[in-house]
């Protein structure tokens, strides 16, 4: 089996990272342009089949132009220092509020094990990315992949404040990042993702509003895979994370406790997870989603 599978999308390929040992949940992309760019980065523990993926595809690791994760996530960007370290001349385009977490991963990688908990072992590791390999981006930043095909940079705050989500002019193509959550069409449809410490309800209804305003053809997901009807999906999603932050608000108002509100949302999902997930991820994706809306509850509405 082929590491990179073609997209419908002329140019593009995709490789499943299987995060979290799932098929079809987590993905990075590579655009096989005059200057490729690998969109994404999965885990450290899958770059060294993102390389040997490269050279299937006929691209040499020194030629790799850019490397542009999303955000820094370790999901998105666990892989960066070890793609940024075989990729000698590539640049690592981020958002300018995340890139000093690449830098210094230190405090990063402590809130993932408690955003996470038991399933931080998934992770692998993540090491400093030198400085000097960064391209810090704020928004509107334009980078020319060859033959037509440019990436801009699309400032996505919501799921997080340092979220970059990235839009191909050529294939009038959106990288969503987690800004249009996860979607898997064949199994469980839309699913929140909404984390600690930085979940902001407004500003994630800003930037799908954005989206909306923009030329679409295609959704690029990294949670997973490309997909037409983009204004559909964003719609869709839109109204699924308007009735997740409605339904969290109303059982905090009513249960008062927080471990009893993630317990009350375990029990819901997981009748409706179980035949995708473990129960442990059950339990781990719910609680902190949960914890995401709670936080933003607290912090932004005063509900204590």
């Amino acid at each position: 089996m082929k590491i990179f599978e073609a997209t419908p999308v002329p140019h593009l390929y995709l490789q499943d990272v299987f995060m979290i040992g799932l098929e079809k949940y987590g993905c990075l992309y590579v655009f096989k342009t005059p200057k490729p760019a690998i969109i994404e980065t999965g885990f450290s523990t899958t770059v060294s089949q993102t390389l040997e993926g490269l050279r299937e595809l006929g691209i040499r690791p020194e030629d790799v132009a850019y490397i542009c994760p999303t955000h820094v996530h370790m999901d998105h960007a666990g892989g960066t220092s070890a793609l940024a370290e075989a990729c000698p001349n590539a640049k690592v385009i981020c958002h300018h509020l995340g890139a000093p977490h690449l830098i210094d991963p230190t405090k990063l990688i402590e809130s993932v094990k408690r955003a996470v908990g038991p399933l931080f072992p998934y992770y692998g590791e993540m090491k400093p990315v030198p400085a000097e390999r960064f391209i810090q981006v704020k928004g509107g930043e334009i980078f020319d992949l060859g033959d037509g095909y440019k990436l801009e940079m699309i400032d996505a705050p919501g799921h997080a404040p340092h979220q970059a989500c990235f839009y191909e002019h050529k294939t009038r193509g959106l990288f969503t990042a987690d800004a249009v959550g996860i979607y898997r069409k064949d199994s469980t449809g839309f699913m929140l993702t909404t984390p600690p410490p930085a979940f902001h309800f407004e500003q994630s209804l800003e930037t799908l509003d954005r989206f909306k305003r923009m030329r679409l053809d295609w959704l690029y997901f990294t949670h997973f895979g490309v997909h037409a009807e983009p204004y559909k999906l964003i719609d869709e999603y839109r109204k699924v994370l308007t009735e997740w932050v409605a339904e969290v608000e109303h059982k905090k108002r009513e249960l008062k406790d927080d471990m009893l509100v993630k317990e009350f949302f375990v029990q819901k999902e997981t009748p409706f997870l179980k035949d995708f997930y473990e129960p442990i991820m059950i339990r781990s994706e719910v609680e902190m989603n949960v914890q995401g809306v709670l936080l933003y509850l607290k912090k932004v509405r005063g509900l204590v």
